[in-house]
């Protein structure tokens, strides 16, 4: 089985090392080495990290703790994760880890492809022409591929991001294994600020918002906070598809070019090694048996595929009502509630109102001014429930 993979980050470099004694494996990427560019904060829960067999020297830092306030003047919600930690993934780090444990049969790097066709034939740039028996998309956000090929189309917003130092941000969190999450339209009319201590008095520092205003933003930001940008990064955050296909034929999508993903927390790394999981389990059992492509459809359609439409609804929702999380804020200011689990959001919020179980009804008043106009609420419902 001769396997094209589009894209060298960590979907795809997960599914090489999964499939590396079934298949012939050829990347394709269109930098000039791995790890570029870069523009997610990396984190994720230690529990998904471990499972997936990500070894400790990937991790730049991990974090026991974060707080979600709509002020660093504030206290807000403070999140205390007593079962497993946030760890900070090294990018770059992570994507040398897993092409490590990978073994291909062709390398192509500073390829651009810019054609999928019928029988696995995959055009780029420089008269690049090749064909192969399956073909792996894992372009991330770029969305055009997937979006050409299987009709797939992301709904995104933009991120910015630096690294750097700030005296003010090191007095304001001198613990550097907590995290401060900022809502309010003051840091983002659509989304979030965050600041991550990296350790050794540096942090990162991001926001989400419009593409036509993220840039004003980031800069507002890293000047009230008086960060000095060692390192300025970015791109596109996927909140979830408004269509979307897995695959069809011989192609198939993973990662962010598939719509799963969870933007409130870890982004698409976790989501998408899930989604070269399944692929790689399907290819495996049914190549030269059945339809692998149609089978994993019909899994991504599946549990995951569920949980995926769910996060996309919560993301959609607090991205059309980031003035009614700041209220809600004002409203649970103070409170601390342990919980056991970064990525189980109902989790935490179950706990968050037994901490204060009449704040519930208080909250009740901010409904009327809730924006569900881009939520399909039966997918959110369907999902959770």
């Amino acid at each position: 089985m001769r396997v094209g993979l589009i894209g060298g980050g960590p979907s795809n470099l997960f599914l090489a090392w999964l499939l590396r004694n079934d298949a012939d494996l050829y990347l394709i990427e269109e930098d000039s080495r791995l790890g570029l560019p870069m523009h997610c904060t990396g984190l994720v829960s230690e529990r998904m990290a471990i499972a997936l067999g990500l070894g400790g020297r990937v991790v730049d830092n991990y974090y026991s703790s974060l707080t979600i306030t709509n002020s660093l003047n504030s206290k807000g919600v403070l999140l205390r994760f007593t079962g497993n930690r946030i760890v900070m993934l090294n990018r770059p780090g992570l994507e040398e880890y897993l092409y490590g444990r990978a073994s291909f049969k062709g390398i192509h790097m500073g390829i651009r492809v810019t054609e999928v066709g019928r029988g696995g034939v995959v055009r780029g740039f420089g008269g690049f022409e090749r064909s192969y028996d399956i073909v792996v998309i894992g372009e991330g956000a770029r969305n055009v591929l997937s979006r050409i090929t299987l009709g797939t189309r992301l709904n995104t917003v933009s991120g910015v991001q630096a690294d750097g130092y700030s005296q003010y941000l090191k007095g304001m969190v001198n613990d550097e294994h907590h995290i401060v999450v900022l809502f309010g339209k003051h840091y983002s009319g659509r989304f979030f600020t965050w600041i991550v201590p990296r350790g050794d008095g540096e942090f990162r520092v991001g926001v989400v918002d419009d593409p036509s205003v993220v840039g004003l933003r980031f800069r507002k930001i890293i000047s009230e906070l008086g960060l000095s940008p060692r390192r300025i990064f970015g791109g596109r955050v996927v909140l979830g598809a408004s269509s979307v296909n897995y695959g069809q034929g011989s192609v198939a999508a993973v990662g962010d070019s598939t719509g799963i993903t969870k933007s409130l927390t870890g982004g698409g790394i976790v989501t998408g090694m899930l989604t070269s999981l399944i692929l790689a389990r399907v290819l495996h059992e049914y190549w030269g048996v059945g339809d692998p492509i149609a089978e994993y459809s019909r899994a991504l359609g599946g549990t995951l595929g569920r949980l995926a439409r769910a996060y996309s609804a919560l993301s959609s929702m607090l991205y059309s009502n980031v003035t009614v999380a700041e209220g809600a804020l004002r409203e649970f200011d103070g409170v601390e509630v342990n919980v056991p689990d970064y990525d189980n959001h109902m989790d935490a919020l179950i706990r968050l109102l037994m901490a204060r179980p009449k704040l519930g009804l208080t909250l009740i008043k901010y409904a009327p001014s809730l924006n569900i106009s881009t939520i399909n609420l039966r997918d959110l419902v369907t999902a959770l429930f």
